[in-house]
């Protein structure tokens, strides 16, 4: 997956999160806005509009930049009080787990209350520390965190085997840290580079070769709402 923003080729995980949640690009410090600051609709809206479940669970901090993207409309990642009033609102109709410290036992729940709940349902879930510990240069902690994402995607993994209507789709908001095939972090900061993307289970054919960031929100929109004919902005 390419990842480069609007106004940069290196992309922060505001503009990054916005293009997979909107499918659209946006500068950097943006958040569910676009180039110009209008609000965009993302998938977690569009699926509470049309009845479905909607899960969100980061191990980020409550006003992080990837979650917020998907309920939150703001031209600047860092207005924190802005931030949870829409997280705030957003509760009320989704379920919102941020800040939390295990992201298998976050998925775990979030996949039984889908299931139970009978309804479509879009779930979006980010292991955070893995970018935390990489702009720390903390290989180790990188590793623990990295760990703890691949029990959580082995688990929606298992969900997604007994099923015939789930896709899960594995992918980044950016590299962080420049780490290079020997396990050394070149940089504390973010690079250009293109991330893995993975996809298992319906359909999951589509997301093969290389796609733009902001693809991967339109290939989403069209096996959650079946092809229809609204477009993905």
């Amino acid at each position: 997956v390419t990842t480069r923003s609007a106004d940069s080729d290196i992309t922060d995980s505001a503009a990054a999160a916005t293009a997979y949640a909107c499918g659209i690009k946006t500068k950097n410090g943006y958040l569910g806005v676009d180039a110009n600051q209008k609000p965009c609709r993302t998938l977690a809206e569009k699926a509470l509009e049309k009845g479905f479940f909607v899960g969100i669970a980061s191990t980020d901090m409550e006003t992080g930049a990837t979650p917020s993207a998907f309920y939150a409309h703001v031209p600047n990642r860092h207005e924190a009080d802005t931030i949870r009033q829409y997280l705030t609102h957003a509760r009320q109709h989704m379920r919102i787990q941020v800040a939390g410290k295990s992201l298998l036992s976050e998925t775990n729940a979030l996949l039984a209350a889908a299931a139970e709940s009978g309804k479509p349902f879009f779930i979006m879930l980010e292991g955070a520390l893995i970018d935390t510990k990489s702009h720390e240069n903390k290989l180790e902690a990188m590793k623990d965190a990295l760990f703890d994402f691949d029990a959580a995607v082995r688990a929606a993994l298992a969900f997604a085997a007994v099923r015939s209507d789930t896709t899960v789709v594995v992918t980044a908001d950016h590299e962080t840290g420049g780490l290079t095939p020997a396990c050394v972090f070149t940089t504390r900061k973010h690079t250009g580079v293109a991330v893995p993307l993975w996809a298992a289970g319906a359909r999951a054919e589509l997301f093969k070769g290389t796609h733009d960031n902001t693809q991967i929100n339109h290939l989403i929109h069209g096996i959650l709402f079946d092809n229809t004919r609204e477009r993905p902005n």
